[in-house]
């Protein structure tokens, strides 16, 4: 059998799953270019660059001004600000500004690429595994069209690249398990949790689950026992992994509860991306339906998250594994359990395409929490290059009858790639496109696979070197051709700080004090049919219009503050406003839009795309009012609002229970006189100057964290509008002070310095203890 050593050899097939994402990702990084498709441009480096300019004035990024009417930014969850890889991002804006920053996405892509390759190699060696399994394993998984296809979502890539490492810290925990290996695993969860993906996470979780499962009942015939004794062991190591995260895992959880999917996902978002069954072709030519690398894409749904592919080889050793499943020996029971994961995570991923997820969206409790089942698919392109690391550990020189239908294989390959081009000259027209050139390429990839089995070692001999090297490069090539060109880049003046956002209608972008705001309608159409279509990554106009016509969350490269906010958790109390404004008639949506501080309303010609930027009147960001309308929920007062009825001068404040339905504070008011002193993300400071006392309406939203002093005497914060904060102001001169000083994440930085501090010493203290 092969060397199975950790030790890396420059001849070492297993190179080429640390070296192949960075030649992935070569036409970005190693040109100066950056990714910017999609999310990139749009979340990730938006989020990024914001915590780095509140950092650099020299607070904390928990609260975000510029998107919505304010938002958290730490405990938005995807942001991964705590996830410490992507603090490379703030050191690179400390050397290089926002342009470095960016530059620096696509190697960290990579990074995460190869570790998630590796770690698959090294679970692969950890189950007794040669080199060449461990190659294909670790290339299978790092290159798989899951991870590449969907590498723009940086959180996703992030996150999925823990799940090998999991699952080998989890079999080390049942075949080996000391104190270590608990402190070790707890790391790695906590890791995989802060890196921004919940969906990810949570599939990891249950997939970790039933592995410790099988493991247990394998590694012994007391298994009821042995489950018994672990079990607090992995309690109480997923109660220190929570800890360690729990200061962005709190926070997060805050904002979830607020949210609108508080109580569940709709059904309709839910259901989204149910895995297309034609899909399943592209197991075996990943651009049967096209790819929008090329521009041709024209399947159902988007190419990335339908994406499958693990190379023509894996799938073929995995296949193989059917046919030697009735073999005894200790493999069949893992390769049984690993077959069975990938039935059932295909099943779930079908969707709404079957009955058994809308039962278990109804009845089971997390089904309803996250959109796009297809991502179940995350467990099938798992254990497929697992069973292939398995099936390669056995590959020989086919004999007997073996070597007849594996010499016809051969024929049988070149005729397919034949007919594919005869078909393609006289054809065309009935024939798409797509479906030749990717037959085509079937065709040769099934040729080389051919002739790779030919030259397979005997089953009396080592498999050569350069037999393996052949192997190895083989699969690396065939999944850099899949994966070219998947995630596109732009030049780095694209990100550039001082970027000059002006139109062919010669009107320049110049941000007010008020907030912009761009129509649903308005941002969709930009966002899905020009510049992010799901059928090619060319968009229509060049690229840098994407910041000039500051498409959400753009903006925030610009300091520009936008009543818009692209994210994937939205309060309950925004989201239900956006919708009443959008749906509110023309007086309404005045109104609505006014007490936004919405004074440019942004628009686009759906034939010239000519942005325009349309001023409006606006009420200012604070204002004073003498006497409030009170409710007790926020849909009356929002319903108040939305009708258009309110003028300037009146507002609608919630105070559940109240006995009065208006608050009149004085008898003859006069205007108060309300002065900045200090609008940061997470302190504003207003002077005041009350002869009599009023209301004070700031057209921030109001959300929990959020604390009112004035003289150092706390004052409550109520909803205002529905949306909006409300504080009772006394007659008198002096400062109001707010400060956003959210008490989940007080409690969580204590939870994980506590956490961090417990592994550090008891790490130190129990070397080699067994549990």
């Amino acid at each position: 059998m092969s060397n199975i050593s950790g030790r890396i050899r420059f001849n070492n097939p297993r190179l080429l799953i640390l070296i192949t994402p960075f030649i992935l990702l070569a036409p970005v990084w190693l040109t100066g270019k950056a990714l910017y498709w999609g999310t990139p441009s749009t979340q990730f480096v938006p989020w990024w660059w914001q915590a780095f300019e509140i950092l650099r004035s020299g607070q904390f990024p928990l609260w975000n001004p510029n998107l919505g009417m304010g938002a958290p930014l730490l405990a938005n969850y995807q942001s991964g600000l705590l996830y410490p890889p992507n603090w490379v991002y703030l050191l690179l804006a400390a050397v290089g500004g926002l342009p470095l920053m960016a530059w620096g996405q696509s190697l960290l892509v990579a990074t995460h690429l190869a570790w998630a390759g590796w770690g698959m190699a090294r679970l692969v060696r950890r189950l007794g595994l040669p080199v060449l399994s461990q190659t294909i394993g670790g290339l299978a998984f790092g290159l798989s069209g899951y991870l590449v296809a969907r590498a723009h979502f940086l959180s996703i890539t992030s996150t999925v690249a823990w799940m090998p490492w999991i699952l080998l810290g989890a079999y080390d925990l049942v075949h080996g398990p000391n104190r270590r290996h608990l402190y070790k695993f707890a790391l790695l969860l906590a890791l995989q949790w802060l890196a921004g993906h919940a969906q990810t996470a949570w599939y990891t979780a249950l997939f970790t689950v039933a592995w410790l499962l099988f493991w247990i009942w394998q590694s012994s015939q007391f298994a009821w026992p042995k489950l018994r004794r672990l079990l607090p062991w992995l309690v109480g190591t997923g109660l220190l992994a929570f800890a360690l995260a729990a200061v962005q895992l709190l926070p997060t959880a805050e904002y979830l509860l607020q949210s609108s999917r508080a109580a569940q996902v709709d059904p309709q978002l839910a259901f989204a991306y149910s895995f297309w069954p034609w899909r399943f072709v592209t197991l075996l030519a990943p651009n049967f339906f096209g790819s929008p690398a090329v521009g041709n894409f024209w399947g159902f749904g988007n190419y990335w998250e339908d994406a499958l592919y693990v190379g023509l080889l894996p799938l073929a050793l995995a296949l193989s594994t059917l046919v030697i499943l009735r073999r005894a020996g200790k493999e069949t029971a893992l390769k049984q359990f690993l077959i069975i994961s990938i039935l059932s995570s295909f099943l779930l991923a079908l969707g709404s395409r079957t009955p058994i997820f809308p039962f278990l969206y109804s009845y089971i409790p997390t089904f309803d929490l996250f959109q796009a089942p297809t991502r179940f698919t995350l467990i099938a392109i798992f254990c497929l290059p697992l069973l292939a690391a398995f099936a390669a550990s056995h590959w020989q020189r086919p004999q007997g009858s073996a070597l007849y239908w594996s010499r016809l294989a051969v024929a049988a390959a070149l005729a397919f790639l034949l007919a594919a081009l005869w078909a393609g000259q006289l054809v065309p027209s009935r024939i798409p496109a797509t479906f030749v050139s990717s037959t085509a390429v079937l065709g040769v990839l099934a040729l080389g696979l051919s002739l790779l089995n030919l030259r397979a070692p005997e089953s009396n001999q080592l498999p050569s070197q350069a037999w393996q090297a052949g192997v190895a490069l083989f699969l690396a090539l065939d999944l850099l051709w899949a994966g070219w060109g998947l995630n596109p880049s732009v030049e780095l003046d694209f990100y550039a700080s001082s970027f000059d956002a002006s139109f062919s209608s010669n009107q320049k972008f110049t941000a007010s004090d008020s907030r912009l705001y761009m129509p649903r309608a308005v941002e969709n159409q930009q966002k899905f049919e020009r510049f992010f279509r799901f059928d090619t990554f060319s968009v229509h106009g060049s690229e840098t219009q994407i910041r000039a016509i500051q498409l959400p969350n753009s903006n925030l490269l610009d300091g520009v503050a936008s009543a818009n906010n692209f994210d994937p958790l939205l309060t309950a109390r925004y989201q239900n406003w956006i919708d009443a404004l959008e749906a509110a008639p023309e007086q309404g949506q005045a109104s609505m839009l006014a007490r936004m501080s919405v004074g440019l309303i942004e628009n686009v010609d759906p034939e010239s795309n000519l942005v325009t930027f349309t001023q409006v009147a606006y009420l200012p960001r604070v204002r004073w009012l003498p006497c409030a309308y009170i409710v007790s929920t926020p849909d009356t007062a929002l319903n108040l609002v939305s009708v258009g009825d309110l003028s300037p001068d009146e507002t609608v404040v919630e105070i559940p229970d109240s006995p009065v339905d208006e608050i009149c504070i004085a008898d003859n008011p006069q205007p108060a006189r309300l002065t900045w002193i200090e609008s940061s993300p997470n302190k504003l400071r207003i002077a005041v100057e009350a002869p009599s006392s009023g209301w004070l309406i700031l057209s921030d939203a109001y959300y929990p964290g959020w604390q009112a002093e004035i003289d150092g005497q706390q004052v409550e914060i109520y909803p205002a509008e529905s949306l909006f904060r409300a504080v009772q102001l006394p007659s008198g001169n002096y400062v109001l002070e707010m400060d956003y000083r959210p008490l989940s994440f007080r409690i969580g930085i204590v939870l994980s310095f506590l956490a961090l501090t417990a592994i550090v010493f008891l790490w130190r203290t129990s070397e080699h203890e067994t549990i």
